[in-house]
C-alpha cells in the first residue's frame, strides 16, 4: 500500500491511527501475537516507539479510542486511515461484522460517507487479488 501519507500525519493522528487499528483487531475478542507483531511493525513505520504502542495495546477500549476517530479532521487522512483499516480488516479473507462495524464508526466519526467507504473496501480488495495473482504468476505462490 502507498505509505506517502504517513510524512503528512502529525504524531497524534499516527497515534489515533495505531489506536483504531488496536480496536479492529480486537473487535474479534482477542489479540494475539501476530497482531502484535503487526502493531510493532506499524508502529515503527510510523515513528512510535515501543513503550508507547504496549500501552496502547494494554488500554485498547473500543468506547474509550473510538471517539479519538474524530481527531482526524483531515479528509485525505481519513480516506487514508479508512484504507488501511479495510486492509487490515480484510488482509486474512475474513471480514468479521464486529471488524466491519468499527470501520463504519470509524467512518462515520471522521465524516466519510458510505458511499465512499464502499469504494476504498473495493479498491482494498482489488488491490489484494491483483497482489496475490502477481505472486501466483511469479511463482512465489501456488494459488
Amino acid at each position: 500500500m502507498d505509505e506517502g501519507y504517513i510524512q503528512e500525519l502529525s504524531a497524534e493522528e499516527k497515534v489515533v491511527f495505531l489506536k483504531m487499528f488496536c480496536v479492529l483487531i480486537k473487535a474479534d475478542g482477542e489479540i494475539d501475537n501476530e497482531e502484535i507483531n503487526f502493531l510493532k511493525m506499524v508502529a515503527k513505520r510510523y515513528g512510535v516507539d515501543d513503550a508507547t504502542i504496549l500501552q496502547i495495546i494494554k488500554n485498547t477500549s473500543k468506547d474509550l479510542y473510538l471517539p479519538e476517530a474524530r481527531k482526524i479532521t483531515n479528509r485525505s487522512h481519513a480516506l487514508e486511515l479508512l484504507k488501511e483499516l479495510c486492509f487490515l480488516a480484510n488482509i486474512d479473507d475474513n471480514l468479521h461484522d464486529a471488524e466491519l462495524n468499527v470501520i463504519l464508526q470509524v467512518a462515520r466519526l471522521t465524516g466519510v460517507e458510505d458511499e465512499k467507504l464502499i469504494l476504498i473496501n473495493r479498491f482494498v480488495l482489488d488491490t489484494l487479488i491483483l497482489n496475490k495473482t502477481g505472486r501466483i504468476i511469479m511463482e512465489k505462490e501456488n494459488g
